[in-house]
């Protein structure tokens, strides 16, 4: 009878990912595929509150960048790119993760149905991260040649260069996303043969359709051609900005300089945050790829519970990132943060004289 069931599913698995849990306890199965008490909090609490900080605050910072004119700089060119790719990398996860959960899905699914939105989301989530690699590299490198190198600087800052540069990331974030998106875009059929208990009694074997890679290669491949930007950049990053910091504290302090001062401040939280949230990432891609290149014989071994908690803990991580950096620049930068309340002064006191208005035509 057992074989009659294994050969039912598998059938229809075919060219999918069949898994036999039969043998498993009621317990670990619920463990392996259903919602744990935090996986719920951390579902319905943590990612709405990211969601709605992330797509406000960045969402204000282009508001400022576009209506305050002393703040439509070079540099605020760059961030207000950033906060776009930030703004489209918090809706698009958190999408993700909440359309899940309110299809009441178990864990190891996918809300696609197509190849096609396999391959959206993946390229979605990978050309924002490699162009906001190169827009940090972009914003740092200006920087180091206004404070370290101020003639060069003034000789070649342009709207035109910023602009191209602006460009050239967006164009190096599709074309290396490239590169990557092949790990995410083959949609397959995921069917479990459930254990022969009640509560299972009404599980459908067809359990989900998940995004898998097109050719295992991919499967190492593709955590390295990740990371490879990413240690690229922070080398760069960290080899200018310890210039800069050394470049001012050998200048005599003024006005100018306290405004240079801020920025860099501003520029270097900002990178050490993104830094920090996406290394744990990148450390759990890039294990996954050496235990899949030494056949498990290298590499931290982890079972499907710990690797589903660490890979819970670093996308949050991601999506956190994506909603400092508004936060960032108003706590480190008080040109930022008096910005932002003049926008939101100017608001509020048109929006008085407004109602203010419609009241006096009323009484006429």
């Amino acid at each position: 009878m057992e074989s009659q069931s294994n050969s039912s599913v598998d059938a229809l698995c075919k060219e999918g990912s069949f898994r036999n849990e039969s043998t498993l306890s009621e317990e670990e199965v619920i463990e392996k595929y259903f919602y744990s008490t935090t996986d719920r909090y951390i579902i319905t609490v943590f990612y709405p509150i990211l969601l709605t900080v992330g797509v406000f605050g960045n969402l204000a910072f282009l508001a400022v960048v576009a209506k305050i004119p002393s703040m439509r700089t070079l540099t605020n060119a760059y961030l207000a790119n950033l906060a776009i790719c930030d703004t489209v990398f918090v809706i698009t996860m958190t999408n993700d993760v909440l359309g899940d959960y309110i299809r009441n899905a178990p864990l190891n699914t996918e809300s696609h149905s197509t190849n096609f939105g396999c391959i959206m989301k993946a390229s979605i989530i990978y050309v924002t991260l490699f162009t906001s690699l190169c827009l940090l590299l972009n914003v740092t490198t200006e920087r180091y040649l206004c404070i370290c190198r101020p003639v060069q600087h003034r000789l070649v800052a342009n709207k035109e260069r910023t602009l191209k540069l602006i460009i050239m990331s967006w164009v190096l974030g599709v074309l290396y996303s490239g590169l990557v998106v092949p790990r995410f875009s083959k949609l397959i059929k995921v069917c479990v043969l459930w254990p022969n208990s009640d509560s299972f009694a009404d599980m459908n074997s067809k359990l989900s359709l998940s995004c898998a890679t097109i050719h295992p290669f991919f499967t190492a491949f593709s955590p390295i051609v990740q990371a490879l930007p990413f240690v690229i950049a922070l080398i760069f990053n960290t080899i200018m900005f310890s210039r800069i910091i050394k470049k001012l504290h050998e200048r005599i302090s003024g006005e100018a300089m306290k405004s240079r001062n801020h920025v860099a401040r501003l520029l270097i939280v900002t990178n050490v945050v993104f830094f920090l949230c996406w290394t744990p990432y990148f450390f759990v891609r890039i294990n996954v790829a050496v235990l899949h290149l030494s056949d498990s014989r290298i590499g931290i071994k982890m079972t499907g519970t710990q690797l589903r908690t660490l890979l819970w803990l670093v996308r949050g991580l991601l999506v956190a990132n994506a909603t400092t950096n508004p936060l960032i620049y108003s706590v480190t930068n008080p040109r930022y943060r008096q910005a932002f309340l003049q926008l939101f002064s100017r608001n509020y006191a048109s929006t008085e004289e407004k109602s203010r208005s419609t009241q006096q035509t009323s009484k006429m």
